[in-house]
């Protein structure tokens, strides 16, 4: 995708989600000489408010300041405690300081930092004011997304009390989704590269899910009991754990189909060690970036969670370091563990021995290759394991420079580490997460360092 076409797409999917920034419909929109040259004050971190302005008015800009400079604790100590904020592209009003603070959160988290809400002009009414506003990117207006919101003010405090956002008009009320797709689309303005992985989940849901003739067997809409009874003796020998324990009811599949299943959780499982990726807080307050689910959808439909969130995800700014209290509790418990590799790296290589030797009434090595083959030949299960195992070489190490970054390790050290980490399928990843280089700095510790210093 060109540049251009990427912010085509950024353009024409905000107007969707353009109820961020304002709301209420108390007063009407009365027509009042137009404030201009008023978006050198709001698009920055500054407000300069005319003094002729009423305290509401004021109040409006210093918001919009704060949201530009996604500061949401002194956007939302504009608004009184019992607000109500009414977003049209949204089913209902955000009512109470609470649930306006997760919105704002939200929309910031979707939209880049390059994004600036405007006023063009201003309807001072004292306790109604109406603001005429638009969005830019980097100082460039974006067609498509205008927009107008009423406030009504508190008299007594100068606070806003309710707002309503009309941006330009869109057939349906997307919501959320909106957002998802703007996050989405701004993020490949800035990374192209992102585009990797989004074409990548496409084609594997395509044609994992849904191609006929491309992979053997049924697409997931005509698969039959063969498949589904495959589907649950493969988990009821999860970790061979089962079969090893002579448990009555593990049933008998290929050693090699239960190699290939069992070593890709494990895989999967690996990718734990990055939930620090996800950590509470980051980018901007949020709490919607957690990995823990990406993780846990991973054992059951593997590169189906992890290609899209290797494009939504944040980057890792390395503004400020990263402590192990930064963490919540699995993040903490499973992503710094250095027990979690030795655990996943023993069960891979348990599944790989299990495939060439267990089960000696499948005969050796040769005779046992032979019968898998045929087995891949016409299984739709077997086959995509060897697709998410391919999708997992090509994509295990872009979590690695971020990795590193947040625990201060530059882009030109530990090289042969990040090599190992993003060019060796699974042991060299089991290498990273198990190597001193992947630990966090205790905040105390850090503190007390500096001290001493």
């Amino acid at each position: 995708l060109e540049m251009k076409g990427l912010r085509a797409v950024a353009a024409l999917a905000l107007p969707f989600t353009l109820a961020t920034v304002a709301p209420p419909r108390s007063a009407a929109f009365v027509p009042h000489r137009p404030h201009f040259l008023q978006r050198s004050h709001v698009v920055g971190c500054a407000v300069g408010a005319e003094s002729t302005e009423s305290v509401g008015a004021q109040a409006i800009r210093r918001y919009f300041a704060a949201w530009n400079c996604r500061d949401m604790e002194a956007a939302c100590a504009e608004f009184s405690d019992k607000c109500t904020y009414e977003d049209t592209q949204y089913a209902g009003a955000f009512e109470g300081k609470e649930k306006l603070r997760a919105h704002l959160d939200k929309v910031a988290d979707a939209l880049p930092s390059s994004f600036s809400f405007c006023i063009d002009s201003v309807a001072d009414g004292g306790e109604s004011v109406g603001i005429q506003w638009h969005v830019e990117n980097d100082g460039e207006p974006l067609p498509f997304t205008r927009g107008c919101s009423m406030y009504t003010i508190d008299p007594g405090s100068g606070k806003i009390l309710s707002g309503f956002d009309v941006p330009e008009p869109a057939p349906l009320k997307p919501g959320s989704s909106s957002l998802l797709l703007l996050r989405v689309a701004s993020l490949l303005i800035a990374e192209p590269v992102r585009g990797l992985p989004l074409v990548a989940w496409l084609l594997y849901v395509v044609v994992v899910f849904f191609s006929n003739g491309i992979l053997p067997g049924p697409d997931a809409t005509q698969l039959d009991g063969a498949t589904w009874e495959e589907v649950r003796d493969l988990s009821l020998n999860f970790w061979l754990v089962a079969p090893l324990l002579h448990l009555p009811f593990a049933p008998t599949l290929h050693p090699m189909l239960e190699a290939l299943f069992n070593a890709l959780l494990a895989w999967a499982a690996a990718f734990a060690g990055f939930l620090a990726d996800g950590r509470p807080g980051r980018p901007t307050g949020s709490v919607g970036n957690s990995m823990l689910p990406v993780v846990g959808g991973m054992q059951f439909l593997t590169n189906a969670f992890l290609l899209p969130y290797l494009v939504v995800r944040p980057r890792e700014d390395g503004a400020s370091p990263v402590y192990a209290e930064d963490l919540d509790g699995a993040a903490a418990m499973l992503g710094e563990s250095r027990a979690l590799p030795l655990v996943l790296g023993g069960v891979f290589t348990g599944s790989v021995s299990w495939g060439l030797l267990a089960r000696p009434e499948f005969g050796d090595l040769a005779m046992r290759y032979a019968s898998f083959c045929e087995l891949l030949a016409g299984d739709r299960v077997a086959s995509s394991f060897v697709v998410d195992l391919a999708l997992f070489a090509a994509f295990q190490g872009w979590l690695v420079d971020d990795d590193l970054k947040r625990r201060g390790i530059g882009p030109k050290d530990a090289v042969a580490l990040r090599g190992i980490a993003r060019f060796v399928p699974f042991f060299g990843l089991c290498a990273y997460l198990a190597s001193a280089q992947h630990s966090l700095p205790a905040a105390d510790a850090d503190r007390a360092w500096d001290v001493s210093l």
